[in-house]
């Protein structure tokens, strides 16, 4: 059965994620004449870096990503249909370069995984999520002569 086709969703949301709210994960709406933001959406989105070009004004940048980069990474994700929700629009890419798995940053949670925001702004699915190991505190110590059998 073939798929519905969804369009992007437009107006009063973020152009990367579109949703409204403002929620601690999303961080802050940045309104533009262009467009609705998030912050973090802006900081996760995997086809966008920080680079000061010679002769734009601070007016050009948006959280310090140049708006024509920023307009680039929409369109880019317009053709990235999202792991969890299905719909276009997931400039969220798992970092792991052989994994094909895209999100809204609202949506890699949801399907745990997880994004790291300290620079460079690193997003992993489910399976590639690092993983931190608890330790016991115990250390166990079996003599090679009780490993051997018998």
């Amino acid at each position: 059965m073939p798929r519905k086709k969804t369009s992007p969703i437009v107006g009063d949301l973020c152009s990367f994620c579109q949703k409204e709210e403002e929620l601690p994960l999303l961080g802050a709406l940045v309104k533009t004449d262009e467009f609705l933001l998030h912050s973090n959406c802006i900081f996760a989105a995997s086809g966008l870096s920080q680079e000061k070009e010679d002769g734009k004004t601070e007016g050009d940048y948006i959280e310090g990503f140049h708006i024509s980069a920023i307009q680039k990474e929409l369109k880019r994700g317009r053709h990235l249909t999202c792991s969890f929700c299905r719909r276009h629009g997931a400039s969220v890419g798992c970092v792991v370069g052989s994994c094909p798995r895209s999100f809204h940053l609202p949506c890699i949670t949801k399907a745990k995984g997880i994004t790291i925001f300290e620079d460079p702004f690193p997003s992993y699915c489910k399976r590639h999520a690092p993983k931190q190991v608890r330790s016991c505190g115990f250390s166990f110590y079996f003599p090679a002569s009780r490993l051997t059998a018998k």
